[in-house]
């Protein structure tokens, strides 16, 4: 019964701790700590931070990224089991990029502003905890993810991103990731998901742009991916869709949709954070 409280407790506290938000204020000024919280799309837009400066961390910290089109709350069944195995809720962090689900996926395409938004959260994250963190990142929320952490100039704008975040960054995990592209963006369209240049078009100057170094997403790289995934696809212009080329190792699952590839491997995802191996 007491943990089952605990449980329904954490899950309704999903918003940054004042601890947490006090630093992000405090070192980096209000406008990253509103592009972080997203208190604009809700309370239930992001989550993470110590109760306290007493609140001592047993983990390296857990950043999640979620899919398009999603929130941040729809991962709170990973929060959840992280939390049952051991995890605190000062240990694990998630920010929304994107409008919560209000454009239509044909429509997202992987703008600057989501990448530096991602990145802010890693550097965020890292600052505060004084450690390594682990990233996991889901569906589209991969290839901006390695963006965020490659940096360079944003395809898009051209802006600045800075050097790349390697070091601070211990175990990256891709789960059902589409970093070369989707198998419905074979065709390239002028806007939208599967324009050449921001888009999930396997050749766009996006994906090139990722695609064009390896190993810089952390000290290990894993994925896991199916192949039977509805939405990323299994294959396309020559090569596998979803894992990653130069990482540490990964898991395909057979006969699993995009969504089971994401909310039926939360062991395996704890397992590769925690012991870089799957089981």
């Amino acid at each position: 019964m007491l943990l089952l409280f605990s449980l329904i407790f954490h899950s309704i506290k999903a918003e940054f701790t004042i601890h947490f938000r006090s630093f992000i204020h405090n070192n980096y000024g209000i406008a990253i700590t509103q592009a972080l919280e997203r208190t604009d799309l809700g309370s239930n837009s992001s989550f993470g931070g110590k109760e306290s400066i007493d609140d001592e961390l047993n983990n390296q910290a857990v950043i999640l990224i979620h899919d398009s089109g999603d929130k941040i709350s729809r991962f709170q069944r990973m929060v959840n089991h992280l939390l049952r195995k051991g995890y605190k809720r000062s240990e694990i962090y998630g920010t929304t990029w994107g409008d919560g689900g209000l454009t239509a996926l044909p429509l997202i395409d992987m703008k600057c502003s989501y990448v530096k938004q991602i990145r802010s959260m890693i550097i965020a994250v890292r600052q505060y905890t004084g450690t390594r963190v682990d990233v996991i990142a889901y569906g589209v929320g991969s290839p901006l993810t390695r963006k965020a952490i490659l940096g360079g100039d944003c395809v898009d704008t051209r802006e600045i991103l800075g050097p790349p975040l390697t070091e601070l960054i211990d175990t990256y995990l891709s789960v059902a990731g589409a970093n070369y592209g989707m198998i419905s963006c074979f065709i390239p369209i002028p806007v939208g998901a599967c324009n050449r240049r921001t888009g999930l078009h396997c050749r766009s100057t996006f994906l090139q742009d990722i695609n064009g170094q390896t190993r810089y997403e952390g000290t290990f790289v894993f994925s896991i991916f199916s192949d039977s995934d509805e939405r990323i696809g299994y294959r396309g212009c020559g090569t596998l869709l979803s894992p990653i080329r130069g990482e540490t190792g990964f898991v395909k699952k057979e006969f699993l949709s995009h969504d089971l590839t994401i909310h039926k491997t939360y062991e395996m995802q704890r397992n590769f954070i925690q012991k870089q191996r799957p089981f």
